[in-house]
């Protein structure tokens, strides 16, 4: 048999094991941001929605979430992963606490965006006295707590204000982005200005600036 005719070899199993680990990491990258856009619109959106809108088949999806709550965490996993290393790149910066909080900030709306069910999931910010609470993902609580050290930095070098207790910052932040995220896109805001707008406000307060002599 001539090398022309013979058919081609099989792929080494290492090499298919490979591929299959990078096409599920792709199915899963595809599935949360789809059901992020679709669970903001409806929070009631079937399995069968999301993979249809995904492009995918269900059962694709029910293999790697058993059902909406599941994929509910792993959106919000997936978000607080990703504001975590936005929190190691402001923290390895040579910006001052204040300056990282703000590059933070707008990097935290960006995300937010790209996950639009976060904005409309108040559920997933229960109060602290609320004994019920669900437990927050590893994620999300390494998260905060770089949040919170970055603020009690800040009040320690008399760049933020040190009247107010630091765990309020982290609250203010994460609950003013869900708000004005929610809102901006129903009077059609340019997302690119959220970020800094809301940074603007939370580190400078609505007060006008004051103009120079």
């Amino acid at each position: 048999m001539s090398s022309a005719s013979r058919p081609p070899t099989p792929p080494a199993p290492s090499t298919r094991r490979r591929r299959s680990r990078s096409d599920a990491r792709v199915n899963d990258a595809l599935i949360l941001s789809t059901a992020a856009r679709v669970l903001a619109e409806d929070p009631n959106a079937t399995m069968q929605r999301i993979a249809d809108e995904a492009g995918l088949v269900r059962m694709t999806v029910y293999r790697r979430f058993r059902n909406r709550q599941a994929l509910r965490l792993a959106i919000f996993e997936s978000a607080a992963t990703e504001a975590q290393q936005a929190i190691t790149n402001a923290l390895s910066s040579d910006l001052d606490p204040r300056a990282a909080l703000r590059a933070l900030i707008i990097e935290m709306a960006a995300i937010i965006q790209r996950y639009p069910v976060l904005a409309v999931s108040a559920e997933w910010q229960p109060l602290p006295t609320d004994s019920h609470r669900p437990s927050p993902p590893p994620a999300s609580r390494r998260m905060h707590q770089a949040v919170f050290a970055l603020v009690k930095r800040g009040q320690q070098e008399g760049l933020l204000r040190n009247d107010l207790p630091p765990e309020l910052l982290p609250q203010a932040i994460t609950g003013t982005l869900h708000v004005v995220t929610r809102f901006a896109r129903t009077l059609r805001t340019d997302p690119a200005t959220i970020g800094p707008q809301v940074a603007d406000l939370l580190l400078d307060g609505f007060a006008a600036h004051s103009q120079p002599a």
